[in-house]
């Protein structure tokens, strides 16, 4: 049995902790749970959790039999460090929720975190790193770039193509064939009509372009 390792003890870290404990529960136990690794001071202050914060992300070297899970949800973060960690021969597991529904003739990617409640029909492909919050929906082949996050009950709808390091707040609804360039920020709540250029913010209904996104 692998010894997992979350990274990031933040607020999503640790409901990726409340997924992986669920995910025990409902099947079988797949991994001994060491703890997290986080970068910043005392992150768990004041929070009642389970497990601790066993060491950095900066100061990680893998052990024969450890796995890692990405419990950060920023884009920008987890494109920074994935690529460290994966140098140093790290390796990542994907934590998918058995109650998520992955259809059929559809692809994933290293590293994926899909919660309960999120469901993807056909033909859909998912790329690596990608964080998918549920519930929420992919329609038919759409597509979604290495990085990207999905935020809580977002419906992205057919033949959609989301580029790289793309984020999607919550309760937003992505049109048909619509494009989002990379590294684009689509505000909670948009209804995202036509196509998002690169590195672009947008927001509203119908979502209109409101400045260059912040990294995130």
């Amino acid at each position: 049995m692998k010894d997992l390792y979350i990274v990031g003890a933040g607020g999503f870290g640790r409901e990726l902790l409340n997924l992986i404990l669920d995910i025990q529960a409902l099947t079988r136990p797949r991994w001994n749970i060491a703890g997290f690794l986080d970068d910043t001071e005392d992150p768990l202050r004041g929070k009642a959790c389970d497990f601790p914060v066993v060491g950095t992300i900066a100061d990680y070297s893998p052990k024969p039999g450890d796995a890692l899970a990405m419990g950060i949800a920023s884009p920008a973060a987890k494109s920074r460090l994935v690529p460290m960690l994966k140098a140093r021969g790290a390796v990542f597991e994907s934590i998918i929720h058995p109650r998520a529904y992955r259809g059929r003739h559809n692809t994933v990617g290293e590293g994926v975190i899909i919660c309960a409640g999120f469901s993807m029909t056909v033909n859909v492909e998912v790329g690596n790193f990608v964080t998918l919050l549920g519930p929420g929906i992919l329609g038919h082949d759409v597509r979604i770039g290495d990085y990207s996050t999905i935020s809580v009950t977002c419906n992205i709808l057919g033949r959609a193509n989301l580029g790289q390091g793309v984020f999607v707040g919550s309760n937003a609804a992505i049109a048909p064939r619509v494009h989002v360039g990379d590294a684009a920020y689509i505000c909670m709540g948009s209804m995202v009509m036509k196509d998002v250029g690169k590195g672009m913010k947008v927001m509203g209904n119908p979502a209109r372009e409101i400045g260059v996104a912040a990294h995130v």
